[in-house]
């Protein structure tokens, strides 16, 4: 009974581990409905401007919000330090452009509404009024 138990508890941890902090949205007509952890990050790298041929502009929240350290950790593999000179390298390559940054959750949902390729995340909880879940397998 008791390793039934603390198997239930692993498996809760590495399930809300795996899950993260955030989830990530776009405007509702956008046609993607779900997404790939390789393609989120392959598009929040400069990799890729695109996802099932459809244009797609990323957005991040502040480096200084928790969801997009969580964001960032798991999807990119970074942390915010290291994806900051990421982008600072490539700008000095004159590689693709870094995803736009957005200051917070108002400002993320709103970047979203108003653009139909754009596609972002806001910490879980966040109320995504006007904005469709993008379900991340």
């Amino acid at each position: 009974m008791k390793w039934i138990i603390a198997t239930l508890l692993t498996w809760s941890w590495v399930t809300t581990a795996l899950c993260g902090d955030y989830v990530v949205i776009a405007n509702n007509s956008n046609p993607l409905s779900s997404v790939s952890m390789a393609d989120l990050k392959r598009l929040y790298t400069g990799k890729m401007d695109n996802i099932d041929n459809n244009s797609v502009v990323p957005a991040n929240l502040s480096l200084d919000n928790p969801a997009a350290s969580s964001f960032l950790k798991e999807v990119v593999g970074m942390e915010n330090a290291d994806y900051k000179s990421f982008w600072l390298a490539q700008q000095i390559r004159g590689g693709s452009s870094a995803p736009v940054v957005k200051k917070n959750e108002a400002d993320m949902l709103s970047f979203i509404k108003e653009n139909s390729s754009a596609v972002g995340y806001v910490p879980k909880g966040t109320a995504p009024d006007g904005v469709k879940v993008i379900e991340v397998k």
